[in-house]
C-alpha cells in the first residue's frame, strides 16, 4: 500500500485496504463464533438434563452441524487471505524490476472474487440452515410440552381436577439452544454485507485499472497516423535515393 500511495495510486491503496479490512473482520468474527459455539456445545453436553431429552438430543447434532459450517467458512477465508499475501509479495518484487505499472491491476491479480462469491452462497445456506434449526427447536419443544401436559392431565383427571388447557412456553433448554442459531442468522447477514462490499470494491478497482491500461495503450488512430507518417517519409526520400543511384551508375 505504501508503494501504491507513493506512486499516486491512493484510491487503489484505499480500496485494497478496505478489501483486506472486510476479510480480516470476517476472519476475526468467524473465529469468535466458532469459539462461542464450541463452548456452548460443551456446556450442552454436561447439562443436568436427562440424556434422552428430545430437544437436547436433536439439537446437539444441529450445533455440531453449525460449527462445521463455520469452520469451513473460516477455512475459505484463510485461503483468500493467503492469496492476498502471496500476490502482494509478488507485486512488490515485480515493481522493483518493472516499475509501478506492475501494480496497475493488483486487485484483479488477487483472483479472489470467485472465492468471495462462493463464500456468499455458503453464508446464505448457513442462514437457511439456522432458520430451519430454530423452527425445529420450537416445534420439538411445543410437542414436548404438549406431551407433558397430556400426561399431567391424566393425573389431574384421576384426582378430579380440571385439565390444563394451555401449553407452557418453550422451556429453558429450548431457548438456550435456539439463541445461538438466531444470533448466527444476524451474524451471517453482517458477513454477507462485508463480503458484498469487498466484491463491489474489487469491481471498481478492476475497472479503474482497465481505464489506466487503456490510456497507456496507443490508440488505433495514433498507430495509423504514425504508420502514415513513416510511409510519407519513405516516399519523400525515394526520389533522392533514385537520383543518387542514377548518378552512381553514370560514373
Amino acid at each position: 500500500m505504501g508503494i501504491l500511495k507513493a506512486n499516486g495510486m491512493n484510491e487503489d491503496a484505499k480500496g485494497l485496504s478496505e478489501v483486506v479490512g472486510c476479510i480480516s473482520a470476517m476472519e476475526r468474527d468467524l473465529g469468535r463464533a466458532i469459539t462461542e459455539l464450541t463452548a456452548m456445545r460443551r456446556d450442552l453436553s454436561v447439562m443436568r438434563e436427562e440424556q434422552s431429552h428430545p430437544v437436547k438430543t436433536m439439537l446437539s447434532k444441529a450445533a455440531d452441524g453449525l460449527i462445521a459450517r463455520l469452520k469451513a467458512a473460516h477455512q475459505r477465508i484463510q485461503v483468500i487471505k493467503e492469496k492476498i499475501i502471496g500476490v502482494c509479495k509478488r507485486t512488490v518484487e515485480a515493481v522493483k524490476d518493472q516499475g509501478i505499472t506492475a501494480a496497475n491491476d493488483i486487485v484483479g491479480a488477487l483472483n479472489i472474487k470467485a472465492d468471495l462469491e462462493t463464500q456468499r452462497d455458503a453464508m446464505r445456506n448457513t442462514i437457511t440452515f439456522c432458520e430451519k434449526q430454530v423452527d425445529k427447536i420450537e416445534s420439538a419443544s411445543k410437542e414436548f410440552h404438549a406431551a407433558g401436559r397430556h400426561i399431567r392431565n391424566i393425573g389431574r383427571a384421576i384426582t378430579g381436577k380440571e385439565p390444563i388447557a394451555d401449553i407452557k412456553p418453550n422451556g429453558k433448554l429450548a431457548r438456550f439452544i435456539a439463541s445461538p442459531f438466531r444470533g448466527e442468522i444476524q451474524r451471517q447477514k453482517s458477513y454477507i454485507a462485508r463480503n458484498d462490499r469487498a466484491i463491489t470494491l474489487i469491481d471498481k478497482l478492476e475497472q479503474a485499472a482497465e481505464l489506466r491500461a487503456e490510456k497507456a495503450r496507443p490508440s488505433v488512430h495514433s498507430d495509423m497516423k504514425r504508420i502514415k507518417s513513416e510511409i510519407d517519409e519513405v516516399k519523400k526520400d525515394a526520389p533522392k535515393k533514385q537520383k543518387l543511384k542514377t548518378a552512381e551508375e553514370s560514373l
